[in-house]
């Protein structure tokens, strides 16, 4: 073993990671051990009878959810028959995935069991659901975790070489299927508690860590759904911002979990996609209607009724959750995570984590940030800038534009010289 890497790998943070939230408690251990404390009690019988009980069950719990067929009231009627169908469907959730009928079962049930937080639940919902929406809603969030977590003893490089790509394209449709759900929830439930919007941003942040910490690996499933994943907790990181505001250490978890992602392109687009959004709204409170508008298209995310106040935080602390820009320039920096570094250890041929193939993208995830900022100090000077096409998507048509019908000259831009 490399001695020099084994020591870093226990170095206490560094001051980048420390940033404007020191002083605050970082939840980053919890995200990292996120679902080991929900484990169901199937998991500690033999996995042929727990596996028969559990695809059984599912298969008629989901029975009756009206997709295949109408549907039904459920004959659950007491908290002890929710608990315990709920550990088997937790059970479900962590199954191999070449049982994706009985995965398949397990996320319609939570998906529509997860309607109870929503104005007009669906009739399939159990009595004791309704009656306490927002307790049962946590615990099913936090058994999903183990839809985006590679299964024992398994990676996502090997899942995709053995299983096949169709099968992890099956997780990937599961996996949508349940983002989906939440981003409805997140939008149209009036009934949200703090404590399910903090359980809410944690499995958010948790299933992303999962994903994206480790070196990019080239068509699996975090490269499916990197992009996915990552817009899905911004908007309803911002959402949480106008209903529930995040409490610091959320904040300080969220920057340190970006400064593990930053090898990948999408975080450097998600985040110019919401900074740009941001910045569009706090120039209209700041310089007054007649300043040059911040055009976003119809990609505004900025959910309705957001305070100046709310938008002018959540500006600021958005514009910090990667950390310096610079260090996008240094492939020892970004590779200075315990997922790069236990890489490099389990790894033959590989002296040092910053020689992962993945840190070649650093050059274009460093222009777009940079070209992502440009951008935002021309708004704020009222210069229309064309070069921020493509900074928060890799499809073209999500371009935001900054339009001005008096404008100062193109020479003025804040970065002059050629991308």
């Amino acid at each position: 073993m490399n001695l020099g890497l084994f020591n870093r790998m226990n170095l206490k943070e560094s001051s980048e990671s420390k940033g404007m939230y020191s002083e605050w408690t970082s939840l980053s251990l919890a995200i990292q051990q996120s679902g080991e404390d929900t484990q169901s009690v199937l998991e500690k019988f033999g996995l042929p009878v727990s596996k028969d009980i559990t695809v059984a069950l599912v298969h008629q719990l989901a029975s009756n959810l009206g997709i295949t067929q109408p549907a039904e009231p459920s004959h659950l009627s007491s908290d002890k028959d929710v608990q315990w169908c709920m550990e088997v469907i937790c059970f479900g959730l962590s199954l191999s995935l070449t049982e994706h009928e009985a995965i398949k079962d397990c996320v319609n049930v939570y998906c529509e069991w997860l309607t109870a937080l929503l104005p007009n639940p669906k009739i399939c919902v159990p009595q004791p659901i309704l009656d306490d929406p927002n307790l049962y809603s946590r615990k099913m969030i936090s058994h999903l975790h183990y839809l985006f977590v590679p299964r024992k003893g398994e990676d996502w490089p090997f899942l995709y070489q053995d299983l096949g790509f169709d099968t992890i394209h099956r997780q990937a449709v599961f996996c949508h299927r349940v983002l989906r759900t939440l981003q409805q929830i997140a939008h149209e439930s009036k009934m949200l508690e703090r404590d399910t919007w903090e359980a809410l941003l944690l499995f958010l942040l948790a299933i992303n860590d999962t994903l994206l910490s480790p070196p990019t690996v080239k068509d699996d499933v975090a490269d499916q759904l990197c992009e996915r994943v990552l817009s899905v907790l911004f908007e309803i990181w911002l959402i949480a911002c106008a209903q529930c505001f995040p409490a610091p250490p959320l904040w300080k978890t969220l920057r340190e979990s970006c400064m593990n992602w930053r090898h990948r392109v999408a975080l450097v687009e998600q985040w110019n996609r919401v900074n740009l959004a941001l910045t569009s709204k706090v120039l209209v409170f700041m310089y007054g209607p007649s300043f040059p508008e911040l055009k976003i298209g119809e990609d505004d995310i900025i959910p309705p009724g957001m305070s100046n106040d709310c938008i002018a935080q959540s500006w600021y602390r958005f514009l910090n959750t990667i950390g310096n820009p610079v260090s996008l320039t240094k492939p020892k920096v970004i590779s200075q995570t315990q997922k790069f570094l236990q890489f490099a250890i389990s790894t033959d041929g590989i002296a040092d984590p910053c020689q992962h193939s993945c840190l070649q993208a650093l050059p274009l995830i460093f222009l777009k940030a940079i070209k992502g900022i440009a951008g935002q100090v021309d708004a704020f000077l009222g210069i229309p800038k064309s070069s921020l096409i493509s900074l928060t998507t890799s499809r073209s048509s999500a371009v935001p534009q900054l339009t001005s019908t008096n404008s100062g000259p193109s020479s003025a831009s804040s970065v002059s010289c050629k991308y």
